[in-house]
């Protein structure tokens, strides 16, 4: 175990290493930054050359990179110049509305995928399963984020029982008061309606596959020839079973946590982490950008290692690969 584990900590440091450098070279790629400083007529080339020196936009590459690996190691993620503010404080500011929509989002989706296929597996064939089978083929095919216009559009234009975008009323700032609680979760319901609906149709059909592969396996026989019960068949033989490459799966989820809502940010305006990445593009903002991608790898990685031991831990063969 302890050879699997420097091993895996190895790995999981070049991993992350290689994943920001990625990010610190693509985010050059998208353009200047200070572009539309260029563009403005009031500006004159001794200011523009002065805030390119401030952020280090007048070195070459390698000590931009040599740089941005020492302020790494010092905890400074940088200056976002669209927000003018340290990038970590806009990360601590937006991190709590998404691990709020998505830690309970993810855990309840896996709850429900995980037992409605364990439940279709079980009953091949019938009209449950085809049911299931069906709907998590067709949101497969389903863009993301079109469900999730189309939830705003009945629910918020139609229906007009949710707000059409952010996590509270204009105007609202938040507070422990049961006003503000209402509020927000209003604003809540439908993002979080949207994740935890398709997350847990889309992995049905991967639970339930799962399951139908253990059955055909002979412990599976051995245990109906003894007479045991079918619930006891179900749950203690096969569903437990199935469980070890299901936490993979499920368990990555987990390691999204940052961006895993991007799409769903965006379309509802909520302000969370996910929308971050998509405004930290749209404005060429490098040190935003990286910020945010740093702490994603970072989650990643923690989270794959730790479901690398779980999985060590239920599957002891996977010690030896």
């Amino acid at each position: 175990m302890k050879t699997y584990l420097i091993r895996r900590a190895i790995a999981s440091v070049i991993t992350f290493f290689a994943i920001i450098t990625i990010v610190f070279l693509l985010a050059r790629f998208t353009g200047d930054p200070l572009a539309e400083l260029e563009d403005d007529p009031r500006m004159t080339p001794e200011v523009l050359a002065t805030i390119k020196a401030l952020f280090g936009l007048d070195k070459p590459l390698h000590i931009q990179y040599i740089s941005f690996i020492e302020n790494l190691f010092r905890g400074e993620l940088g200056f976002s110049l669209h927000y003018m503010r340290p990038v970590a404080a806009v990360i601590a500011e937006r991190l709590p509305y998404t691990l709020a929509l998505l830690i309970p989002s993810i855990t309840l989706s896996n709850y429900l995928a995980y037992k409605i296929g364990i439940e279709c597996g079980w009953r091949r064939g019938s009209k449950f399963d085809i049911a299931m089978v069906t709907s998590s083929i067709f949101l497969r095919s389903v863009p993301y984020f079109w469900l999730a216009i189309l939830f705003l559009y009945v629910f918020s234009v139609e229906l007009g029982v949710t707000p059409l975008f952010g996590a509270m009323t204009p105007g609202n700032r938040p507070s422990l008061t049961w006003e503000w609680i209402a509020d927000y979760l209003w604003h809540y319901a439908l993002p979080f309606t949207v994740l935890v609906f398709r997350a847990t149709i889309v992995r049905v059909l991967y639970i339930r596959n799962t399951l139908i592969d253990i059955l055909g396996e002979d412990y599976i026989t051995t245990a109906f020839a003894k007479g045991l019960p079918d619930k006891e068949v179900k749950y203690k033989h096969a569903a437990r079973n199935a469980l070890i490459p299901i936490i993979t799966v499920l368990g990555l989820r987990y390691a999204y946590l940052i961006d895993g809502a991007i799409l769903t940010e965006t379309v509802f305006s909520y302000p969370g982490t996910g929308r971050l990445v998509y405004e930290a593009v749209v404005n060429r903002d490098y040190w935003l950008l990286q910020g945010v991608v740093v702490i994603l790898a970072s989650s990643v990685i923690v989270v794959n290692f730790v479901i690398d031991l779980i999985y060590s831990l239920l599957d002891p063969r996977v010690r030896y690969r």
